[in-house]
C-alpha cells in the first residue's frame, strides 16, 4: 500500500541510531507496564510494524485497517512503557504535523530467572584474566618503544662494555618505566571492576541463603 506521506524523509532504524537490546526481568518494575502495554492484539502488530521502519500513526492506521485514534491510544501506551519513541516530523500534503514513531532499543526481550543470565565466577575469571594478558602485551611494547627512545650512555674509550642487566633490574627498570605504570594501573582497574561485579552478583545471594 502507499505511503499516505510523499516525499517523505528516510527516518533511521534501530540499527543505524546505534540502539542497544533491553532486557527487563519479569520481577522488575517496569515489567507490569510494558506487558499492560502490549496485552492486545493491535498494540503488539504496532509494535512490531514500528520495529520495520520508522513511521507515522496514519501509515500503521491504514496498514493493519485500524483507525488512527486506536493507533494514536496504543502509541502513547507503547510511550508512557518507554517501548517507542517520537524521534521527527513528516508532513501531509495538507501540511499537517505529522509524528514519526521508532522503537526505544533494538530489541525486546523478557525473561525470568537472573541466575541463568548472570555469567559464572568461572567465565568471569577467564574474562579478567584475559583482560590481563591483553593489557600486559600492550604494557611490554610501550616499555620496548620508551627503551629505544632513550639515550644510552656511550661507554669512554678504554673502558670495558657493560653487562648485560639481570632479570631483576630488568624487571625494576620495567615497573619503573610507563610500561610498568600502565601495567599496574590497568590491573588495578579491572580487579576493581571484578570485585564490585563480584559484590553485586553474589553478596544478595549468599545473604538470602543465610536468610533463610
Amino acid at each position: 500500500m502507499a505511503s499516505l506521506l510523499p516525499l517523505k524523509p528516510t527516518a533511521r532504524s534501530a540499527s543505524d541510531r546505534g540502539l542497544e537490546p533491553r532486557l527487563v526481568d519479569f520481577e522488575d518494575e517496569s515489567a507490569e507496564q510494558i506487558l499492560s502495554a502490549v496485552a492486545s492484539t493491535t498494540a503488539r502488530r504496532i509494535l512490531s510494524r514500528i520495529y520495520e521502519d520508522p513511521t507515522t500513526a496514519s501509515d500503521i492506521a491504514a496498514e493493519i485497517d485500524s483507525s488512527v485514534q486506536n493507533i494514536s491510544y496504543h502509541l502513547d501506551r507503547l510511550q508512557d512503557a518507554e517501548l517507542v519513541e517520537v524521534i521527527e516530523t513528516w508532513y501531509s500534503e495538507q501540511g499537517r504535523e505529522m509524528d514519526v514513531y521508532a522503537p526505544t532499543n533494538s530489541a525486546l526481550v523478557l525473561f525470568a530467572g537472573a541466575e541463568r543470565t548472570t555469567p559464572s565466577l568461572a567465565t568471569a575469571l577467564r574474562r579478567v584474566f584475559g583482560a590481563v594478558g591483553i593489557v600486559g602485551v600492550v604494557s611490554i611494547i610501550v616499555h620496548a618503544r620508551w627503551s629505544v627512545s632513550t639515550p644510552t650512555p656511550i661507554s669512554r674509550g678504554g673502558e670495558p662494555p657493560q653487562p648485560d642487566p639481570t632479570l631483576w633490574e630488568t624487571l625494576v627498570t620495567f615497573g619503573t618505566g610507563p610500561g610498568g605504570f600502565l601495567l599496574g594501573v590497568s590491573i588495578l582497574v579491572i580487579l576493581s571492576l571484578f570485585v564490585t561485579w563480584y559484590w553485586r552478583t553474589y553478596r544478595p545471594t549468599r545473604s538470602h541463603t543465610h536468610a533463610a
